[in-house]
């Protein structure tokens, strides 16, 4: 609890509902079926509130409080989201704000009407939902002023789980706010916030006992102290009213142990209220970087940019400044923030397009203070390096340069991380993989593409182009004609008129950065680029954009101008001229707009001097001076009321102080009930100037569209006139067709009567012809008599000619048959006749071996008989060689 990562643990149920805020789906029309039915629900809850404030009964509350149920279940809150124009949202929350004005906050417990209470917390839920969405937060802030309605509220609501609700709400709404004077809720409402960090609210959760009730009342105080953050950061004012109406040694004891908050709290109340140890400041920027975590695991814009902001303006507090230089975790923190916002971005769906926007709005958020710290480390290079994590940032940076939310911011990180990267490492990721800023190149020469984000490219490649390893892929990847197109806007102005037309200042800082990138482009260049460059230097129109370049509050537009201005061919004498005359042209609205324009530069400049002031002014800020004083007086009045006093001239001179003292207070407080009359009447002019230019608004589209609606009907007339024209000269031709149609009727008469004459020998001839048609008709009856016999003979010639038909079928599907029986058989004996041929074939070679075989056992007989032959001649050889026996 005493860390509370900005703002975010302690409104656990409240606070995380930021998870789901809608952006920039405005309700403009009948647009969708959920467009159609907010447009419904907005409508019957105005006609239900004014009912409500006409007649104030059970049934008008009953019809109320079922509008806003609806409202806040089936209405989502990007439908909240006011578009110029839209004469329903401002009238619903001007009603709202009535509405919620008009109930009693705490019902029967005050004893007024219970449903009058339920109706007023639903009306704050209702405006908690709205408020999920940042366009419709902003209104809320801004344009309809619901921040003093709930300050009111919050004092007058004893209940504590309302009073938490309050302070969630409250909370949730005064991110970032701007208060530029010392409205008149503002002292009330800080002093009850205060009471409820010291923990004196008086609430009905306060008499809980044990541990339940502790932890409620510093969950209040956290919010609380979140609260009076908000409401003093960047709010001069506001903080010099707390500074006045509560005591500061007392306050800062009481918040030392709430962590990130009492840090930012004291950090805010300067170094000259609270002087921090730099271990105390380190502690804070890691607490800083984990709320930074939080942030980024619901995508909570708001609290994101307060926290982002705050680190931003650390040159405004020295001690931070010196504890951002020689914080040492910066490569740690900033990687676990990049391990956060892969997570979130892996677990996304592509279907989530409002949080796509809010990932956009934080992942911009988050590249401009990473931005800030290679800024730093630019300042103490030995202190601060992201050089072990540029691989993975680079990865990151890359599937964000063309976002149209983050994508200027990406650009710049990346120009940021190439000017002051050490041993040009983003130069060889880039010329690694040079497809995504291939494209960005690609992107600047559209039309469509942003002003700003076209700067941004300009200054990237002025970075890229010195590098050696990226120098060919910039010099591939541009033309003559690139430039061309980026300068298209300003060459289309009219030389003669150049002061009395109207130029965007982005559109001249696009000039003027694409003329520095066009120059060093042809310092490299010179045959290809040098003759382009010094044409265009002597356009009268670029000239002009080069003057207004030099006259603007522009920094590094000043610079840019002035880098040009080292051109050899730099036309000097006309640029002059025309700073002369914009100078000139400018003096008499300097004076107007001076206010308008400084500003912001003003209230930076009392924010820096606020110690100053604080020790100009300690008789003024110091609560224990004040007290002081105070008892002074009583002690005073005691001994005038106890009549102590010796002498009467200092009974008088005190009698006449005390009735001095009295009418100052009656003045005071008629001065404070006036102010508070003022602030009333502030809200409803606000308002009422809201919806008046949503009227506004409105009326010049239905001027607009008549306008054209008139133009269209001139253009009609136009075309009638001359179908007018048209038909005058149709009808002449007709006339003097008719005048000869005429002469050819005369004429086609005397035919006719010819032809009359013809007709009567005509019917003469008919009649005889009727006469021979009678005649023949009585034939013709005759003949179809005879033609009914010859009929009947026909049908039944065909019922015999069917049953012979029908006969012959049944023959042709026998022979049919036949015919497939025959050509079975048919097949069977070819069949059979090639089987007995290829028989016929073995058997012959059968023969033939047959023949063969006889033939080798007569051969081998043959030589068996001569071989028997040739033994018994042997076995007689070998009887007749053997020796006789001796008998």
């Amino acid at each position: 609890m005493a860390t509370l990562r900005n703002h975010t643990t302690a409104s656990s149920g409240g606070a995380t509902n930021n998870n789901n805020n809608g952006q920039e789906l405005t309700l403009q029309g009948p647009q969708d079926a959920g467009a159609t039915l907010a447009i419904g629900y907005v409508r019957e809850f105005c006609t239900r509130a004014a009912a409500f404030q006409r007649q104030r009964t059970e049934e008008a509350l009953i019809y109320v409080q079922r509008s806003v149920a609806l409202l806040g279940t089936k209405v989502q809150p990007h439908h909240f989201a006011p578009a110029p124009g839209n004469l329903e949202l401002a009238r619903f929350f001007i009603d709202l704000h009535a509405l919620m004005g008009a109930l009693d906050s705490e019902g029967s417990a005050a004893g007024g009407n219970q449903s009058e209470g339920d109706v007023l917390w639903s009306c704050v839920a209702l405006v908690q939902h709205c408020s999920r969405n940042l366009e419709a937060r902003r209104a809320i802030v801004d344009k309809f002023c619901f921040v003093p309605l709930l300050g009111l509220l919050i004092r007058r609501t004893q209940r504590t789980e309302r009073v938490y609700k309050l302070l969630v709400l409250l909370q949730d709404l005064t991110y970032g706010i701007h208060i530029a004077w010392e409205e008149p809720y503002l002292a009330a409402l800080l002093e009850h916030l205060v009471e409820i960090v010291h923990g004196l609210d008086g609430g009905e959760g306060g008499a809980g006992s044990g541990a339940t009730g502790a932890v409620a009342e510093d969950s209040h105080a956290l919010l609380a102290l979140s609260v009076l953050v908000n409401l003093c950061y960047k709010n001069f004012a506001v903080l010099f009213l707390f500074l006045r109406s509560v005591n500061i040694s007392a306050f800062c004891r009481r918040i030392q142990s709430y962590g990130l908050l009492a840090y930012k709290m004291l950090i805010i109340l300067s170094e000259d209220v609270h002087a921090f140890e730099q271990r105390e400041l380190h502690t804070f920027l890691r607490t800083a970087f984990a709320g930074i975590e939080d942030c980024l695991k619901h995508w909570n814009v708001a609290q994101l940019r307060h926290i982002v902001d705050f680190l931003l303006d650390s040159q405004c507090h020295a001690g931070l400044h010196r504890a951002m230089l020689s914080h040492s975790h910066y490569c740690e923190d900033v990687e676990r923030l990049l391990n956060q916002i892969e997570t979130r971005s892996n677990g996304m769906d592509d279907s989530q397009e409002e949080s796509r926007k809010h990932q956009a709005l934080c992942l911009d958020l988050v590249f401009r203070l990473v931005s800030y710290i290679l800024q730093l480390s630019g300042e103490d290079e030995n202190v601060i390096s992201l050089d072990a994590i540029t691989p993975r940032l680079h990865e990151i940076l890359a599937d964000w340069l063309s976002s149209e939310l983050c994508g200027v911011a990406a650009i710049d990180l990346l120009a940021t991380m190439m000017r002051l990267g050490k041993q040009a490492a983003v130069a060889k990721l880039i010329a690694r993989e040079p497809t995504h800023v291939v494209s960005l190149v690609a992107s600047a020469e559209r039309p469509e593409t942003k002003p700003a984000q076209v700067v941004a490219i300009l200054r990237l490649l002025l970075v890229l182009l010195p590098e050696s390893k990226t120098e060919k892929l910039v010099l591939a990847k541009i033309s003559e004609s690139y430039f061309d197109k980026i300068l298209a806007a300003p060459l289309s102005l009219m030389p003669q008129y150049l002061n009395t037309q109207s130029l965007l200042p982005a559109e001249v800082e696009k000039a003027c950065f694409c003329l520095l990138l066009l120059v060093n482009v042809a310092g490299i260049a010179k045959k290809a680029y040098l003759d382009k460059c010094c044409t265009l230097l002597e356009q009268p129109q670029l000239q002009y954009c080069l003057a207004r370049g030099m006259v603007s509050n522009n920094e590094p537009l000043v610079s840019a101008v002035l880098q040009i201005a080292q051109f050899e061919h730099f036309p000097k004498a006309a640029v002059a001229k025309h700073v002369a005359g914009i100078s000139c042209s400018s003096a008499g609205l300097s004076v107007a707009a001076a206010p308008t324009a400084c500003s912001s530069d003003q209230a930076a400049e009392q924010w820096r001097n606020l110690s100053s002031i604080l020790k100009g002014h300690r008789t003024f800020t110091d609560k224990d001076m004040a007290q002081r004083v105070n008892a002074l007086l009583e002690s005073i009045g005691g001994i005038v009321s106890r009549n102590e006093l010796a002498t009467a001239p200092i009974s008088q001179v005190i009698e006449l102080y005390n009735h001095r003292i009295d009418s100052l207070n009656g003045a005071r407080v008629n001065l404070e009930q006036r102010l508070e009359q003022a602030g009333q009447q502030l809200i409803s002019g606000t308002q009422l100037a809201h919806v008046q230019a949503a009227e506004l608004e409105r009326f010049q589209t239905t001027n607009f569209e008549l306008l054209i609606s008139q133009e269209r009907l001139q253009t009609q007339c136009k075309d009638l006139k001359h179908q007018t024209n048209k038909l005058k000269s149709n009808m002449t031709n007709l006339l003097k067709q008719l005048s000869e149609n005429s002469a050819s009727l005369q004429a086609n008469e005397r035919r006719l009567g010819v032809k009359k004459s013809e007709i009567a020998s005509l019917r003469k001839d008919c009649e005889e012809l009727r006469q021979s048609l009678n005649t023949k008709s009585e034939e013709f009856t005759k003949l179809e008599a005879l033609n009914k016999e010859n009929t009947s003979r026909i049908d039944k010639l065909k019922k015999s000619t069917l049953a012979y038909e029908q006969d012959i079928k049944e023959k042709v599907r026998s022979i049919e048959e036949r015919e497939r029986e025959l050509a079975k058989t048919h097949k069977a004996l070819e069949e059979q006749r090639e089987a007995c041929k290829k028989s016929e074939d073995l058997i012959s070679v059968l023969e033939t071996q047959l023949q063969e075989r006889k033939q080798q056992i007569e051969n081998l007989e043959m030589e068996q008989k001569e071989t028997e032959d040739l033994r018994t001649t042997i076995m007689s050889l070998m009887e007749s060689k053997k020796p006789k026996r001796k008998t």
